[in-house]
């Protein structure tokens, strides 16, 4: 299939990557399906009429002529990612965004700026505000609160990422020497506890902001080695096959995590003349036309290799 959009797609150009666009990828549908989240489709388009190459993480046949390999494919993402000149993240209401935030924490960390934090609103074909209280955008997971089949779906991902955020966790406490970590029972007072059993997705990131701007933090996860794999890294210990009862309940917490994750990112990020968080396609593409001209880059002109 010929590719839809100027996107990165071999390390040989991978320097000329512009624009690293990251965030909310697959969606969890109303069916507990799987699908590719077109949400961005709109910017993305806009991109390639600018002659704007980027990185695009979402990799697909419609979109890119190819599948995702992740041999080919990590190493250009993180090749892409130290290229490129301007950041794009979308926060949908329709995935968590637990890895997508701790990004958005470390490119904080590392004054990778120009950044846009687009909060979309789960529609590919309207711009309208994401879903909102008091101001705050909110996680709505497809078809959690009508569907067996899609409560099962998102109860599998809410395990997974508990498991993934605190393995992102420990790897970033090897790169900051402002992140202390302890396990077990070497919690003192003023320590942040991360207890195995509850997700902690704001708690973690509320850690790396801390820890970035210089504060020193001392994080402890809670537990015996049971409840850490067998290469020491902190495990999400939540029952694999709960009852309905136990269902209901943790999926509760699933979602108010994911709405409080959304209001930490836009209350603990420091929100600067190159660091924006917009609500629309629109507003999007014209806080990257404002970053891209900013970094010198439009009117664009065809690099050399």
């Amino acid at each position: 299939m010929v590719k839809r959009w100027s996107v990165t797609d071999e390390m040989l150009r991978v320097h000329l990557t512009q624009v690293f666009s990251g965030g909310a990828c697959n969606i969890i549908d109303a069916e507990g399906k799987l699908t590719r989240n077109s949400e961005r489709d709109r910017i993305n388009d806009w991109l390639t009429g600018e002659n704007i190459t980027f990185f695009d993480p979402q990799i697909h046949p419609d979109t890119h002529g190819y599948e995702y390999d992740y041999g080919v494919h990590h190493p250009l993402e993180m090749a892409a990612r130290q290229a490129a000149k301007v950041n794009l993240y979308e926060i949908s209401p329709c995935t968590f965004g637990g890895i997508t935030s701790l990004e958005i924490a470390i490119d904080h960390i590392r004054r990778r700026e120009p950044t846009v934090i687009y909060y979309s609103d789960g529609e590919a074909h309207r711009d309208q505000f994401p879903p909102h209280r008091n101001g705050h955008p909110l996680f709505q997971p497809s078809g959690i609160h009508t569907s067996e089949i899609a409560r099962a779906a998102h109860y599998k991902e809410f395990r997974k990422l508990g498991t993934n955020m605190r393995r992102y966790l420990i790897q970033l406490a090897r790169e900051l020497d402002t992140l202390t970590v302890t396990f077990g029972d070497d919690a003192r007072k003023g320590d942040m506890i991360i207890s195995p059993t509850r997700m902690h997705a704001v708690d973690m990131f509320t850690a790396a902001i801390k820890a970035a701007d210089g504060e020193r933090v001392f994080l402890n996860f809670a537990g015996d080695t049971a409840t850490r794999d067998d290469k020491g890294i902190p495990l999400f210990m939540v029952p694999e096959k709960p009852t309905e009862t136990q269902l209901h309940m943790l999926l509760d917490q699933y979602i108010d995590e994911g709405c409080q994750l959304r209001r930490a990112i836009a209350d603990l990020v420091q929100i600067g003349v190159f660091l924006r968080v917009v609500y629309t396609q629109q507003s999007a593409i014209l806080a990257l036309d404002e970053m891209l001209k900013y970094c010198g880059i439009k009117p664009y002109q065809h690099l050399e290799d």
